[in-house]
């Protein structure tokens, strides 16, 4: 668990509110223990310790996008294995990023717009 705004309350404050909770407190205004959350996330991930047994994507486009970044992240690790050269790797990273980007909200309307014009046919 994480818990954040500890800037506010205080380390002290917050260890005794949570007392026996395994609770990671942050502060992400004054990037307190912003590193270490990175970290715990990354070695969760590659631990494998993930419950996604109840995780479930109700947005269509989310679910896409996360097809695709799996699909972009076994040819990357496909990539490493044959050890492709990076600046070809860097293509597979690129678009799992960009899909990644779609589920965080890091596009913007107007690069779904160019998207749309790009691929279909509007007007006349």
């Amino acid at each position: 668990m994480v818990g954040n705004k500890t800037d506010v309350l205080g380390d002290a404050a917050a260890a005794e509110k949570f007392a026996g909770e395994d609770v990671l407190f942050i502060s992400a205004r004054e990037q307190y223990h912003i590193e270490l959350l990175k970290q715990k996330l990354v070695d969760k991930i590659i631990k494998g310790n993930l419950n996604t047994e109840n995780t479930i994507v109700t947005n269509a486009r989310h679910y896409q996008a996360l097809q695709q970044v799996q699909q972009s992240l076994t040819e990357i690790k496909a990539g490493l294995d044959n050890h492709i050269p990076g600046d070809l790797l860097a293509l597979d990273i690129r678009r799992c990023l960009h899909y990644i980007s779609e589920i965080t909200g890091d596009i913007t309307h107007e690069t779904v717009l160019d998207l749309i014009f790009s691929q279909f046919c509007i007007g006349k």
